[in-house]
């Protein structure tokens, strides 16, 4: 019985075994996506732990049963299934991923998915920020990025001011820019960029940014240009063109003709002086010339008189083209582009141009061999015009026009007028219309990647940027001016200068059951150096572009100065990711620098990184219809700042000085000397950033609702200061050496809330919000205090302190006006004297937030966007005040918030009583300047309509658009300055508004071809 039972569950074993063998089988195919193979794509057996990973040409082979379920994920794509059935070969294509989460995101040297990433790495939508008609790429990222403050100029072609979570220093805070291999801190390199040609651009801002170390404590800004795709169906060509029209958003406004008589006769009973002007005649009113008077020509005065903010200004025409073609076979891809982009600006006689080209491609020597490169080739042109030209608009007199009768230009001639000094702004951008700001700049990589095993690539780049940069200008003779030119002046300006990367990278991916391992190990090297001169020559007999040079000069060239420069750095770095269950992550990332720019053992510093995430509602027991993701994150680093405010200030420079140096050591002959002129610092060493982050992620209603928050704080130490106490009061003139000593401390929060839907209806419809705060405080400095720009007419109005912001206003307190119609001071220390002694602190250029919305919206073919940005809290230091609302040039104009100057009528006045002199210190620095800088601007509306595809075809195009774009429609704002946008002259004289350009307000409107 027992040997028969034994028998026959001996033969029912074999029978569901040979069973189970037939059913199995092998399965191969192919996984790809639209750009073709993907090598490293995962194949699993769904429901089970049997799986592979696709090979070097995206080939696998996997044994399964029939009926069983493939499961199909690569990294930011959309995951896919199959059903086995008698098939053998089952062929996949995986597609883009529509969830953000499952984008791939280029983070430095390597990639991650943004759902795997711990640190804080923020992207911009290049769809949306490309709505906006702009000139330098990095404009892309104001109001949408946390934690960036990015200020504009109004001037075409000027860079923005990029600070990151930040002042961490009073030196360079420039962010470093990474654009396919290349790095540089050079912020004007995207202005030779086609903003189109960019596919990705992302932000490190903690220790994320650690693996570049010396170079990355300001930030790490990564641009991705587009490449084509392996195995395009066929070739895409792009056109896009657009032109419009730009005007000033803004002008002060200034007095006309009759209230500026009135102003300087009201100035003069004030004062009691006789009522007498060289233009308004004398007696108890003034007369309204019909002429200028007192000038050797005839000028007729305007009705009115002269408006010269709106002389100087114009509507002014904008416009580009952009042609791209990419295409792709099963061996190479290439993306090529051509664009020309043009933009006067509303200051007449200036502007900006850029012409560009770039080729981007990649091809298979063998399976494993990849070779690759980008270049970009650009030539830009702008002309700035005169910094002080819309300070001469508030200050000029409106009596003089803008010509005399005979069609020349028309000066005051003398200080004698009463025309003020202020020359004729008009005729100096005129004059000046031929000067040029030339550069012609390459830069790309070079790359060649291998395969080496299954996970494992090394990669092999070269980087390099070079740049030939030409600038002329040329000062006319001003006969017309109050103070004319005694002769006319050719400055001709000239830098060379490159920088090259090497990177070599062996890059680790491997899967391991739940185990996700990711991994690079690299070395690299960086070098830089340029060559440069000013050189000047006077007295040229003829003002014509076509004749004048350096070589038809009258006079001696002399050489203003002349520079050659070269740097190096050499680093290795390491960075390991980790994930288990794709729901516990780590990040560890650890680079040694080795920098020529210091001596000693202070030229090689290590800094390591390290940050993780748990995503908690991927644990079994998270259950909730609600929430759909939560993730938390944290995540420390230490970062480098080698940028250092002098040259060579680890050496003591010595200058040859024939007045203090040269010297006849016998008696008799003179001996050529050197002097030294500033000392060195052999232990200075970089300013050193300890960054630390930490944050949650969350989805709702499956992720169409998100929101992040991360709270962060960065410590700067070793600030690079001039230490003045080591150079004593009867010294030689020397400059005092730089010194590490000083700490700042950045502390904020950056908010991003995100929604996300598209209804059964074909509507769609995304908002974006983010708000970021920051609180800067100076906890160590090399004095008791550092003042900031000192050069102007009124002295410095910043001061830095321990225990207080970088930058903060000081002055006296304005709490009223005296009897006599004079600011009265708050009396600080209380000793009865209003004086120096009684300054404070009176404002602070750092905002409580800044905040950004995009607002888009599309169905049946129309799309509209809606793009606000703005600022809260932070105050502005109107420096303009001390020439359009104070006598510093008595016959020039004024605001018209001169009408509600002081009287015995009017107490409750907006300023002090007029008078010819300035009384009372009262342009000194004091609260009467400070003005709330808080603004909210719609930054950019666009409506597009893409044509059917049917219309499309019919014009054999893919796709067909047209949109129109308003861009700085509206600024809500209670400041009086031109703008509030003010761009910063150093960190420490942050928020001063001085000599800015006007900010234009552009319409556009253009069309997309589609091939």
């Amino acid at each position: 019985m027992g040997k028969q039972l034994f028998k026959s569950l001996m033969i029912l074993g074999i029978f569901f075994t040979c069973s189970f063998t037939m059913a199995q089988k092998t399965v191969t195919g192919t996984v790809s996506d639209a750009d073709g193979p993907l090598p490293g794509a995962t194949v699993v057996v769904q429901g089970t732990t049997t799986g592979v990973t696709t090979d070097f040409d995206g080939n696998y082979s996997i044994e399964a049963n029939e009926g069983d379920v493939l499961e199909y994920s690569f990294i930011g794509m959309t995951s896919t299934t199959a059903t086995i059935g008698s098939e053998d070969v089952i062929n996949i294509t995986l597609e883009m991923g529509d969830n953000q989460l499952e984008e791939v995101v280029v983070v430095g040297y390597s990639t991650q998915t943004r759902g795997d990433i711990t640190g804080s790495v923020s992207s911009v939508d290049m769809d949306e920020a490309l709505k906006v008609p702009v000139a330098n790429a990095s404009e892309a990222l104001q109001g949408r990025v946390t934690g960036v403050t990015v200020t504009t100029s109004g001037s075409p072609g000027a860079s923005p001011k990029i600070a990151i979570r930040g002042f961490g220093t009073g030196n360079n805070t420039d962010p470093l820019f990474i654009i396919d291999g290349v790095q540089t801190t050079d912020a004007n390199i995207l202005n030779s960029i086609n903003p189109a040609d960019i596919a990705q651009m992302n932000v490190l801002k903690d220790g994320a940014a650690a693996i570049y170390g010396a170079r990355a404590s300001n930030g790490v800004i990564i641009v991705t240009t587009k490449s084509g795709g392996y195995n395009q169906d066929k070739a895409t060509l792009t056109l896009d063109v657009w032109t419009g029209s730009s005007q000033p958003t803004k002008l002060v406004k200034t007095l006309n003709i009759q209230q500026h008589a009135d102003m300087l006769w009201q100035s003069y009973n004030n004062d009691g002086v006789d009522t007498t002007h060289p233009q308004y005649g004398s007696g108890d009113t003034p007369v309204i010339p019909s002429t200028v008077q007192g000038i050797p020509v005839t000028a007729t005065v305007k009705p009115g008189g002269t408006n010269w903010g709106k002389e100087l200004t114009q509507t002014a025409p904008t416009s580009n083209i952009s042609l791209s073609a990419s295409n792709g076979t099963e061996s190479g891809k290439y993306y090529m582009s051509a664009n020309y982009f043009t933009r006067d600006g509303v200051v007449k006689y200036t502007g900006f141009e850029r012409a560009a080209v770039a080729v981007n491609s990649e091809f298979k020597v063998i399976d494993r061999i990849r070779v690759g490169e980008h270049m970009n080739v650009a030539y830009t042109n702008g002309n700035g015009g005169d910094p002080v030209t819309m300070e001469y608009a508030i200050r000029s007199s409106p009596v003089l026009p803008v010509y005399d009768d005979a069609g020349n230009f028309v000066g005051p001639y003398s200080n004698s007028t009463g025309l003020g000094n202020s020359p004729n702004a008009y005729a100096g951008l005129y004059r000046g219309r031929d000067d040029y700001n030339k550069s012609l700049r390459v830069f790309g990589d070079i790359y060649a990647e291998v395969d080496i095993i299954d996970g494992l690539t090394l990669k092999s780049s070269f980087g390099v940027s070079m740049q030939h940069f030409d600038r002329r200008q040329f000062l006319a003779l001003n006969p017309e001016a109050a103070e004319p030119r005694s002769t006319n002046t050719l400055i001709n300006q000239d830098l060379s200068s490159y920088e090259w990367t090497w990177s070599n990278t062996l890059v680790y991916n491997k899967q391991f059951g739940d185990h996700n391992v990711s991994a690079v190990l690299g070395i690299e090297a960086v070098e830089g150096g340029g060559v440069g001169k000013e050189v000047q020559r006077n007295e040229f007999l003829f003002e014509d572009p076509e004749y004048y040079n350096l070589q038809t000069g009258t006079d001696p060239a002399i050489v203003n100065y002349a520079y050659e420069y070269k740097n190096t750095l050499f680093s290795y770095f390491l960075s390991a990711n980790y994930n288990y269950k794709d729901k516990y992550f780590a990040t560890f990332t650890l680079r040694n620098d080795k920098s020529s720019r210091f001596r000693g053992d202070n030229r090689s510093q290590t800094f390591p990184s390290f940050s993780a995430g748990w995503l908690m509602s991927k644990e079994d027991w998270f259950d909730s219809n609600a929430v759909s993701r939560v993730k938390l994150k944290a995540s420390y680093g230490q970062l480098g700042n080698q940028d250092l405010p002098g040259s060579n200030p680890t050496l003591n420079i010595s200058n040859l000085d024939q007045a203090y140096a040269d010297y006849a050591i016998n008696g008799t002959n003179i001996t050529t000397g050197a002097i030294l002129s500033s000392f060195g610092n052999a232990d200075l060493k970089w300013e050193t950033s300890v960054s630390i982050n930490g944050g949650v992620d969350f989805g709702f209603i499956n992720d169409k609702l998100t929101a992040s928050f991360e709270f962060w704080q960065i410590t700067t130490t070793d600030l690079i200061a001039q230490d003045f106490s080591l150079i004593s009061t009867t010294a030689i003139d020397a400059a005092a050496p730089y010194v590490n000593l000083g700490e700042i401390q950045n502390t904020g929060i950056d908010i991003s809330l995100g929604y996300n839907n598209t209804w059964d209806s074909g509507l769609t419809f995304s908002a974006l919000a983010n708000i970021s705060h920051y609180k800067n405080e100076v906890k160590e400095l090399i004095s008791a205090f550092q003042t900031g720009r000192n050069d102007l007419r009124s002295g410095a109005m910043t001061r830095t302190e321990v225990g207080r912001s970088i930058s903060e206003f000081y002055g006296r307190k304005v709490i009223g006006y005296t009897d006599e119609g004079r600011f009265e001071y708050e009396d600080i220390n209380g000793d009865g004297v209003t004086n120096d002694e009684d300054r404070a602190y009176i404002g602070s250029p750092h905002p409580d937030f800044t905040w950004g919305l995009n607002l888009s919206a599309a169905y049946k073919g129309f799309d509209a966007s809606l793009f606000f940005t703005g600022s809260v809290g932070n105050e502005i230091y109107n420096y303009q005040k001390v020439y359009s609302d104070f006598p510093s040039f008595v016959d020039g104009n004024r605001s018209t918030r001169v009408l509600d100057s002081w009287t015995p009528d009017n107490t409750n006045a907006s300023l002090p009583a007029l008078s010819t002199t300035i009384k009372n210190d009262e342009i000194n620095p004091n609260s009467y300047f400070v003005e709330d800088g808080t603004y909210m601007r719609l930054k950019n509306m666009q409506i597009g309509y893409t044509f059917s595809d049917d219309i499309a075809e019919k014009i054999a195009m893919e796709s067909l658009r047209i949109y129109v774009v308003g861009t700085n429609l509206f600024t809500v704002t209670g400041y009086d300055g031109i703008d509030p946008e003010v761009v910063a002259y150093d960190n420490l004289t942050l928020g001063v508004d001085n000599d800015i350009y006007p900010q234009s307000k552009i319409y556009t409107i253009g069309v997309t071809f589609k091939f």
